[in-house]
């Protein structure tokens, strides 16, 4: 983590945060994403992360704009993608939104995939929703 941090605040700006987020992640990644957030566990690819609050250590937290807690989200999206660090901080509700959504897509996509939707409900367990 760096220094320089841009928090996205409105609906428009974090939406194409996690668009971002999920262009990275969907597909061959989407499985692996899911079973990491059911362990409240953080995943990223490359350049963009989702991180919990037991991901960061107190170097990371002392670092950002403002604490994360263990109700939070924080989405980031790093170098070289944008020069200065670009990252929100997501309730559970509304991280499970963008989940919902985009595991919806990739199953209508891929039908196959039908054990993303027992993993969505895996994450939905964890994050008491």
């Amino acid at each position: 983590m760096s220094r320089e941090y841009q928090v996205k605040e409105s609906k428009e700006d974090i939406d194409k945060l996690m668009l971002t987020y999920f262009n990275f992640i969907n597909g061959k990644y989407m499985e692996i994403a899911l079973r990491s957030f059911a362990e409240r566990e953080g995943y990223g690819q490359e350049i963009v992360f989702a991180f919990f609050q037991s991901d960061l250590d107190e170097y990371d937290m002392a670092q950002l704009p403002r604490p994360l807690d263990e109700k939070h989200v924080l989405i980031e999206l790093g170098y070289p993608a944008v020069e200065i660090e670009q990252m929100a901080f997501l309730d559970f509700q509304t991280f499970y939104d963008y989940l919902d959504k985009n595991v919806k897509n990739e199953v209508e996509k891929n039908p196959e995939k039908t054990e993303l939707i027992n993993l969505l409900a895996e994450v939905r367990r964890s994050l008491c929703l």
